[in-house]
């Protein structure tokens, strides 16, 4: 293990170390290669590093035999190693939406392992070709400069832990050229290859087209992009901070002002990012603020007869000097009613209105549906509520574990300001759907033959819906 890569990795643990990122670490390991890679080169330079390293392998339940394979091999490897590890058991619940609720309950659960563990840092094993991949999908799907920066090397995952990818600037086949020369298996999922995700797409169909018929070094290229466009943002946010500083007249919770003329002086692109910064700088949710939406209110800035106007709750009142963005007091707004200050009982099937939409239940098998509860796991009566101080919640895939629902939303990214008009479906033992996001482990299907309850949220026509996770990878 002397390659100049590994030794890149090593110093960049050090930097991270130093620089006091903690000693306490979980490392998700899935069984395959990147993943088993990286666990290898943490177990060989944690002792020099001082690092504590634990091992967690969440099964996503789509794989049945394979994938309890996957969970005996990662135990196994780690008791090789002679590091604990952590299993844990995940159910998709809905269809249409595998990759980002996996991917949201993954990096839950690795959250409520590592405050288990006492860990401030979850490693995974995302690799250049990942980040190329990442790239690549984004421009696709369409994105902005800040999109293109692709995945950062660390993020924060949950209070007081970080997300960190040590191997993000390391190519999948270093990896595996690893494994090779230390004779370590590792495990093939076979769902990688699943044509039907578009990432699979991207990582077999469309990135070797582009290498083949246009350029060998495309994803070298577009890595180097993100690298690029990351600098530039950072660089940028300065300037943002600074533009945020001259503009502010005065900003808390309730009210922003800010100095008309000199927001005007800015171009668009950076009028938009003031305001968008002093939006959330108030702790406001934007699940209502569409690109649109943010382009139209900085155009507004520069028009003399710019008339008021209501976003998300938030009254936007254009003075002759200033431009004044108000909280609406008792309501998120005109566009985001109010929701029932008790708890409403909700029929099986039947409907209760919430805010700019509405929860509903079916018993019908071939309704539209976006959860999927068990009917016998159900103790009556139902009811929707909105979230109280001290709740807790069993999220599907923690087995019997409950988190604080606030810790919850917070591994969700869910706003501050957003999380008490999020709706609660709860029966008589507690939350058994927090809307938008994920149902409870106990309520879960276990059989494919039992009886169902199918869940939805309806938003309605003009509503912003419910404040779900914000992307992330």
């Amino acid at each position: 293990m002397s390659a100049e890569w590994q030794e890149g990795v090593r110093r960049r643990l050090a930097d991270w170390v130093d620089s006091g990122l903690g000693t306490g670490w979980v490392v998700a390991v899935s069984g395959g290669g990147d993943s088993v890679g990286l666990l290898r080169v943490l177990h060989r330079f944690g002792p020099e590093l001082g690092l504590r390293l634990s091992v967690a392998h969440l099964d996503h339940g789509v794989r049945g035999e394979a994938g309890r394979e996957d969970a005996r091999f990662v135990a196994e490897l780690a008791g090789t190693l002679d590091l604990p590890v952590d299993l844990g058991q995940w159910s998709p619940s809905r269809a249409g939406h595998f990759e980002a609720d996996a991917r949201g309950a993954r990096y839950a659960w690795l959250a409520e392992v590592a405050q288990a563990r006492g860990a401030s840092v979850v490693a995974v094993g995302h690799t250049r070709d990942d980040q190329a991949e990442t790239i690549l999908h984004r421009i696709v799907r369409g994105t902005g400069p800040r999109g293109l920066a692709g995945i950062p090397s660390r993020r924060p995952l949950a209070a007081g832990i970080t997300l960190a990818r040590p191997f993000l600037k390391v190519a999948r086949e270093e990896v595996r050229g690893l494994l090779g020369a230390l004779g370590q298996p590792y495990r093939d999922d076979a769902s990688n290859n699943d044509q039907s995700r578009t990432r699979a797409r991207i990582r077999h169909d469309l990135l070797p087209k582009l290498a083949a018929e246009y350029n060998p070094k495309v994803a070298e290229a577009l890595v180097r992009l993100g690298e690029l466009a990351a600098a530039s943002d950072r660089s940028d946010r300065r300037r943002v901070l600074e533009m945020v500083r001259v503009a502010t007249i005065e900003a808390n919770s309730a009210e922003v002002s800010l100095d008309r003329a000199a927001l005007g002086r800015f171009s668009r692109f950076h009028r938009t990012e003031v305001l968008r910064f002093a939006w959330r700088r108030a702790g406001w949710p934007e699940a209502s603020m569409s690109a649109e939406r943010w382009r139209r209110l900085a155009d507004l800035v520069r028009q003399a007869d710019a008339r008021s106007l209501v976003f998300g709750g938030i009254e936007i009142l254009f003075a002759p000097e200033t431009l004044v963005l108000r909280r609406r007091a008792g309501s998120v707004g005109t566009d985001c009613p109010p929701v029932p200050e008790v708890p409403v009982p909700l029929e099986l099937p039947g409907s209760v209105p919430w805010g700019d939409g509405r929860v509903v239940t079916t018993l019908d098998p071939d309704a539209p549906r976006d959860e999927t509860l068990d009917l016998d796991r159900l103790v009556a009566p139902l009811s929707v509520r909105a979230p109280l101080p001290g709740d807790r919640f069993q999220p599907l895939g923690m087995g019997e574990q409950t988190t604080p629902l606030n810790d919850f939303f917070r591994g969700r990214r869910v706003p501050r300001e957003a999380r008490g008009r999020i709706p609660l479906v709860c029966d008589r033992l507690g939350i058994v759907w927090v809307v938008g996001h994920r149902i409870a482990h106990r309520v879960r299907l276990t059989a494919p033959t039992g009886r169902t309850v199918g869940l939805r949220w309806e938003a309605d026509a003009a509503g912003a819906g419910v404040v779900v996770e914000r992307g992330c990878d």
